[in-house]
């Protein structure tokens, strides 16, 4: 479980340092202003998704878990495209990260520790359906 928290977190940070880049480049003056301001929202709500998850997958939060595989799975799919362009080493480790932390968060003793605070399933034929 902290194995994936931390990861998350780390890209949460690196994210938010993606934001503070994108702002000084508006602030110094760019002829893509709009789109490096769009580009900026973007991940800080992406940061803001991955530390509230990450805080979420510690607190044992069952609903953490799609977040952030959906965001793993699109760095994947994103770093998969990017290699396909511009061979180079650096989306091999997206498509690592993204297999890695979705590996990790499927494991049985982290979905385990999620759903311990998911209120109790009613036992077969109990629930009231026929």
């Amino acid at each position: 479980m902290w194995a994936v928290v931390v990861a998350v977190w780390v890209e949460a940070l690196g994210a938010a340092a993606a934001v503070v880049a994108l702002v000084v480049v508006v602030v110094r003056g760019t002829e893509l202003a709009a789109a490096s301001v769009a580009l900026a929202v973007l991940a800080a709500g992406l940061a803001a998704v991955l530390a509230a998850a990450g805080r979420a997958l510690l607190a044992g939060r069952r609903w953490a878990r799609s977040p952030v595989i959906t965001v793993h799975v699109l760095i994947a799919a994103m770093a998969v495209a990017s290699w396909r362009t511009a061979p180079a080493p650096w989306p091999a480790v997206g498509v690592a990260l993204g297999v890695l932390v979705v590996a990790f968060l499927l494991q049985r003793s982290v979905v385990s520790w999620t759903d311990r605070t998911s209120p109790p399933r009613p036992a077969a034929g109990q629930d009231g359906r026929r």
